[in-house]
């Protein structure tokens, strides 16, 4: 069944996406073919946590996140839907366990550029939430909850500023 609106949404993400991912250093935007895509891949080259084992997290600069809107979308939109955290899977962060990414409740219909952003302060933890009772990963939450003074990890704009 085809619907013109959704379709104008799905035109206009991919218009907007592509643009932000063109004056950004940090975001690479891969959209699955067709001239109305409904996934996307986000691979961004920003700072953010990883940690293998026991040891303390360390840096690492490439995370990938898939984007999917499905046919509700504008009628409704649970995270969990939505987005799918792909790599690493040492990912380090209180709101991220693969493949689930917590950014809190969104709105139906939020647009593409406005996830980009939401996903970016998430990896480079400039939002973080260093609750147990309200995280993904406990042990994360607790190092958070400790180290807020390295917070952000990563402090570069997503979108590359004009000089």
């Amino acid at each position: 069944m085809n619907d013109p609106v959704f379709d104008g949404f799905l035109t206009s993400q991919l218009e907007e996406g592509t643009a932000l991912a063109a004056s950004s250093d940090i975001l690479d935007l891969k959209p699955a073919e067709g001239p109305a895509p409904t996934c996307y891949l986000a691979r961004y080259r920003a700072r953010g946590l990883v940690k293998e084992g026991i040891g303390e997290p360390e840096v690492a600069d490439d995370f990938l996140v898939g984007i999917r809107f499905h046919r509700d979308y504008l009628r409704y939109a649970n995270p969990a839907h939505v987005l799918t955290w792909l790599a690493p899977h040492s990912i380090f962060h209180p709101n991220i366990r693969m493949p689930f990414v917590c950014l809190g409740p969104i709105a139906a219909g939020t647009p593409l550029v406005e996830l980009l952003y939401r996903v970016l302060d998430l990896i480079t933890f400039r939002n973080v939430t260093p609750r147990e009772d309200d995280a993904l990963n406990a042990v994360a939450c607790s190092w958070a909850r400790n180290n807020r003074h390295r917070f952000p990890i990563d402090r570069r704009p997503l979108k590359r500023i004009a000089r």
